[in-house]
């Protein structure tokens, strides 16, 4: 008898191994103290590395931050510049939006996330240009 969930963490093993090639550095963030301060590093999930994987000329998929049961709702779709993924088997948080990714050199910010079930989701980043950010 097939042992699925072994075949499944095997195949996730394996692509994790192929494919996330890039040490990258997670950073939480979260909101200033009011509106009128910046996002700050969030002291509560503790910066973390591992490797992932970056495409760097994703295909342009329409992504919702917040998805809506009325397409009408002015909920506009992301913009971003890649996209990220990695295997997240023993991560001790993950990413969400206006959390910090560091890989190939560049700092991103998570503009949205997409989960599939598998242990391999993809974030939408934006490249953050601005020192402060």
């Amino acid at each position: 008898m097939v042992d699925w969930e072994a075949a499944r963490a095997f195949t996730e093993a394996a692509c994790a191994a192929t494919f996330d090639t890039k040490p990258c550095r997670l950073i939480a963030r979260r909101p200033g103290a009011t509106v009128n301060h910046k996002e700050e590093d969030d002291p509560s999930r503790v910066a973390f590395d591992c490797m992932a994987s970056i495409d760097l000329e994703p295909t342009s998929d329409i992504i919702r931050r917040y998805p809506s049961s009325d397409p009408q709702s002015g909920n506009g779709p992301v913009s971003y510049d890649a996209v990220v993924t990695a295997h997240i088997g023993d991560w001790p948080w993950l990413p969400k939006m206006g959390d910090q990714i560091l890989i190939i050199g560049k700092r991103w910010r998570v503009e949205a996330a997409r989960r599939d079930g598998s242990s391999r989701p993809a974030w939408f980043v934006s490249e953050v240009r601005n020192a402060g950010s």
